[in-house]
Order: structure tokens, then sequence, then C-alpha cells
């Protein structure tokens, strides 16, 4: 077995692995105010971050955080100790920052005790600030997987970016035209979109749906074919009073918020 498993294939996105990372042991009298990155970490990729910073925890939350750059080092300060208390990280917890994009760390926790990630780190919690744009659908499986076979989107691996027809003021865009499955159950994000102009690293973060009517966080799941909504379209389409037929544009606003202005053309 020892054998068979040295050859296997982990189960990874390998592109992933490879992204710049680090990790802090957060201690809770000199990291409560500010924390230091690595000066290795930030000899090599230091210099190309932007002064504000989004971190993004396992539920998909995002938190801005300033980076304050001295002589001494870089530090996390101005939207530091919010995260801490936003995400009750406590003494002793292990704390990995994966540089997804320009400025955007994926954050995830290991417990001193236990050496794991805390379970409720990927909960989505719902509170009187976010209620508006967030809420766990309950009309959705979470082990809904769409077929191979099935295609939501009107766009495929042939999509072109200097496509008229799906570039809107120059963001890249995709069209839905709703079927029965979406109404009943999900939507998908099309993975050569996704590909093109996403980095693949912030799946984890979920996605941001915009309309007039205000904004809707939902979460993704995705297999190596397909990048579907897991959590919060089923708020979304009733809100918006979506039936089959509706065409849906989605346009790309926000790389790095991965943020999507959402409009509607109906039958």
């Amino acid at each position: 077995m020892g054998g068979e498993g040295s050859n296997s294939i982990p189960n990874v996105d390998p592109d992933y692995q490879r992204l710049p990372s680090f990790i802090k042991v957060f201690h809770q009298e000199r990291c409560k105010d500010d924390m230091r990155l690595p000066p290795e970490f930030v000899a090599i990729h230091g210099y190309d971050l932007p002064f504000d910073c989004r971190l993004v925890w396992p539920n998909g939350v995002r938190y801005t955080v300033r980076i304050l750059k001295l002589s001494n080092g870089f530090f996390f300060s101005s939207g530091w100790r919010e995260f801490v208390r936003a995400t009750n990280v406590i003494h002793g917890d292990h704390l990995t920052f994966t540089l997804v994009d320009v400025g955007v760390f994926n954050v995830k926790r290991f417990d001193s005790a236990t050496h794991c990630p805390p379970q409720g780190d990927v909960d989505v919690v719902v509170d009187d600030d976010e209620a508006d744009c967030y809420s766990p659908d309950i009309d959705t499986s979470d082990d809904y997987v769409p077929s191979d076979i099935e295609s939501d989107t009107t766009v495929d691996e042939d999509y072109a970016d200097d496509s008229g027809a799906l570039s809107i003021d120059g963001n890249p865009t995709f069209v839905i035209e709703l079927t029965q499955t979406n109404i009943d159950r999900s939507i998908e994000i099309p993975l050569c979109f996704w590909n093109r102009h996403i980095p693949m690293g912030a799946i984890k973060a979920g996605v941001c749906l915009v309309t007039e009517g205000g904004m809707w966080r939902c979460t993704l799941k995705h297999s190596s074919r397909k990048i579907w909504v897991k959590h919060g379209w089923a708020r979304f389409k009733h809100e918006h009073n979506l039936v089959e037929g509706v065409r849906c544009h989605f346009e790309l606003v926000d790389a790095l918020l991965v943020q999507f202005y959402v409009w509607f053309d109906h039958p």
C-alpha cells in the first residue's frame, strides 16, 4: 500500500499548490493589533502587494486589511483587529495564507490542540449586517452535482473573450437561459470562463451577485469539469422572480472580489 500511495496523484489543483503562501502562529499579545508578514515572503512577493489586501476565510467571507510597509517589515495593520475578532482566532492557532491573486489571500486556520481546521470555519454565519446579501438555500441539495451532459449556459469551450456578444463595457460576460433544472436546483458558471478570468483558488471564496436590488453572496462547489452554485441561488432566484426562459447576464465587474453584475431578459 505504501508503494501505491507514493505513486498516487493527489486530488488537489496543482496550480493552487504552486501559489505563494506562508504560515503564522497567532500570538494573542504580539498579533492582536497587527501581524508581521514573514521577511522571506516579503522579499519575494511583498513589493507587488497593494496597500489594501483582502483576507478570505474558508466560509467565503472577505475582510479588508491594509498593509503597513515599514523599513523593519510589512504588517497587516488597519482591519487586522476586526479580522481577528470576527473569526475568533485565538492564541496558538496556526494560520496559513495563500496568495491567490493580487492582494487576495485565502486564509485557513488550524487549531493548536487538534491540529485540524475547526469545522465552524466553513459554516456561513448570517448576522444582521449580512442578512440582506446572503441566505443559505433550503431547497437546493448540498449533494447536487450537475451531470456532464447538462449545460445551463450559452458559452462553452469555444468561449472567446473578444466576442462582442460576451463583452459588456469591456468586462467579460456570460449568459444563462434558465432551464427547469436551474429553477429546481442550481446554476453553473462556465469552467472555461472561470479559468480565463478568475484564479481557481478563488472558488473557495464564492461569488457575489449584484443587481439593482442589492448583493447576494453565494458559495460554490466544483468538480474537474463543472463549477456550480451550492448556496445562495434559491433566495436570489426567489427575490428576482426568476422562471424558466429568463436570460441572465453575468458581467464580471471585479475579478478580485469575484463579483458579477447581473441583469435579466424576460421572455
